[in-house]
This record gives structure tokens, C-alpha cells and sequence, in this order.
């Protein structure tokens, strides 16, 4: 091993032994076939002994030579410029170290670009004197990202995808200030849930109703309502997979309400007193158009999910009669 060889591997240990002793935390070393501008890494150990999966990258440079050379502030390390776009590009926040073997003191300063300053043969930064790297533990947690309890947080998540999986029967609200403005972000942000795994997305097909809220006061059916009609219609473009999703079997409310929007839907002869039938038509041109719109979002999600096509067809009969058209004869009993 050469003598510049064993001076690194004398600031490596100094680092390590400060990682280890002073933080309490774990520091790997890059074999030096890997070594392009890092040596290392911290990796931050809480109190209880728990890693955070806080990283901190670490150049270290050790000798009297990188001390011969100082200004006001603090000593003044110069860099190649063909590690320059490798640090400033390290996806963790990189420490250029310092090791001074006879003090052994090794003091340390943030890798930032725009602290650097060119130089004929490269850059240069300075590291400040005050910068000890031993005493340093606060001031370099604090240049990392918070530490989050994601366990925590993901718990939480797991327990609402195992009600939307359990129920069989998921309703989501769509509330009146939405509908008035035409606003399907966290309606998109719903089904995008729906379907962050496969399983979840399986499992939940077929079992969302969707309910309009804010129109309790209002006489009119949601169908005569002009906002709620052009909410439904502009939803086809918003959630292409809606139809894998809806409830289409037994007594369904919302294929049946968005059809009626759809088809421009009128009671037929005297209005019926609030809470009983009343007799409804609509034309089914509108209705079939804005299915076929919807047909490749449903094609999209089968073949995602790995789905044959006869599973293919029974979703899309199950829809067809759920808002009362008719399914062809040989499919009637699908």
C-alpha cells in the first residue's frame, strides 16, 4: 500500500471512529474501487438504537497538506474538476472532511456549488475553522431531511385500504362546491388510490357508489340539476376506468343517475309526491356515446389487471343492464 493510500486510511478511521464514538451512528466505507469523490457514509442511529435512513456522503481528505493553506475563515480546500458534477449531483447531501492525523481533528464543510469558487486548475471551497467535526453531530443533523415515522403513516394507510377491501361497499362523497366548479381533483385523487396496488384495485372492483351532497334542500332529482349534469358528463374524461369501478349489480344508484344525466332525462306526465316513483324517460343515443368512451378505460384496466375477456364482458353487460339497456341474448345469463 502506498504511503498516500495508508494516510487515507488513517482519515477514514478518524472519521469512523468520530461517527461511532461521538454520534453514536454507523459509517460505511466505500471499497476505493468504488471511490469517485466519496469515501463514505454516515448513516444516522437515533438514541434507542433506530436507523432513520438519514444519509450523509463524506469526502475525506487527510495530511498536513490540506491545512497549509488558509484564509479569514477557515482552511481552504481545493477540488478536481472531475469530481465537481459527481458531488453536486449526489442524490444525499455530501461533507468534504478534512483529518488532520497529528492534531486529529477533522473538520468538515457542506459540498454546495454556489460556495465554491473557480480556480485555473479546478475550485476551491473553504472549510471553517469552527467546524468541528466531533462536536458537529446537531449542526450535520440538521442539513439532513426530518426523520419520519413511516411505519406510522403507512399503518394508517393499510387500515383504509383493508375497510375499502372489506366493506364490498365503498361510498364517496362528492361535495356541492366541487360539483359547481367542475372540480374532480380529489375524486381523481380517490381512484388513484384505488389503484395503487393491483390487489387493492381488484378487489375494489365494482363496489364505489358515488353520492352527490349539498342538494338535500332541492326538490329537483339530481338529474334536473344543470351543474350536476355537466359534472357527470366532463367525468368520463377525469376517470376513464370508472366504469370497473362503479357498482353495477343489485340496486345501484350511481350508473343509473349519471345515465339519466347522460340520456337528458325528464319525468314524464305529473310529478310525483317527494319520496315516491315517478315515471322517467331518456334517450339512449347520449347514454351508448358516452359508454364507448368508456369502454377503453375499462379495456385498460382489465389488461392491467391481467383479466380475461370473458371477465372483460361480464363487467360490461353487468353495466349495461344496471342502467337498463339490453345485453345481447346469448350474454343474458353472463
Amino acid at each position: 500500500m502506498s504511503k498516500a493510500a495508508r494516510t487515507g486510511d488513517v482519515g477514514v478511521n478518524m472519521v469512523a471512529r468520530i461517527a461511532s464514538d461521538d454520534f453514536g451512528w454507523i459509517f460505511k466505507r466505500n471499497p476505493q474501487e468504488y471511490d469517485f469523490g466519496i469515501d463514505g457514509q454516515f448513516e444516522v442511529v437515533t438514541d434507542s438504537g433506530s436507523v432513520t435512513g438519514q444519509i450523509a456522503a463524506v469526502q475525506i481528505k487527510c495530511g498536513a497538506s490540506f491545512f497549509s493553506e488558509q484564509n479569514k475563515w477557515g482552511y481552504v480546500y481545493r477540488g478536481e474538476n472531475k469530481h465537481f458534477n459527481y458531488l453536486s449531483a449526489y442524490p444525499t447531501i455530501v461533507l468534504i472532511v478534512l483529518c488532520n492525523p497529528d492534531s486529529e481533528e477533522c473538520y468538515w464543510v457542506k459540498f454546495d456549488p454556489t460556495h465554491t469558487v473557480g480556480t485555473p486548475k479546478g475550485w476551491k471551497i473553504t472549510v471553517p475553522f469552527e467546524n468541528t467535526l466531533s462536536k458537529s453531530k446537531n449542526s450535520i443533523l440538521d442539513l439532513l431531511p426530518e426523520s419520519r415515522d413511516v411505519l406510522s403513516e403507512i399503518e394508517e394507510y393499510w387500515k383504509i385500504n383493508e375497510l375499502l377491501v372489506e366493506s364490498g361497499f365503498n361510498l364517496f362523497i362528492i361535495d356541492r362546491d366541487e360539483v359547481e366548479q367542475l372540480d374532480t381533483t380529489r375524486t381523481r385523487a380517490f381512484f388513484d388510490h384505488l389503484r395503487s396496488t393491483k390487489e387493492l384495485a381488484f378487489n375494489c372492483m365494482g363496489t364505489i357508489e358515488l353520492s352527490i351532497s349539498g342538494y338535500d334542500e332541492d326538490l329537483r332529482e339530481l338529474f334536473e340539476i344543470e351543474e350536476v349534469v355537466e359534472f357527470y358528463k366532463n367525468l368520463n374524461s377525469v376517470i376513464p376506468e370508472l366504469l370497473f369501478f362503479l357498482r353495477s349489480r343489485g340496486k345501484c344508484h350511481t350508473l343509473p343517475v349519471i345515465a339519466a344525466c347522460i340520456g337528458n332525462a325528464k319525468i314524464e306526465g305529473k310529478r310525483a309526491v317527494h319520496g315516491t316513483q315517478h315515471k322517467v324517460v331518456f334517450e339512449t343515443r347520449p347514454i351508448a356515446e358516452y359508454l364507448h368512451t368508456l369502454w377503453p378505460g375499462l379495456n385498460e384496466l382489465t389488461y392491467w389487471l391481467d383479466m380475461d375477456i370473458e371477465e372483460n364482458k361480464e363487467i360490461t353487460y353487468s353495466v349495461l343492464r344496471s342502467i337498463g339497456l339490453e345485453v345481447p341474448p346469448d350474454e343474458s345469463n353472463a
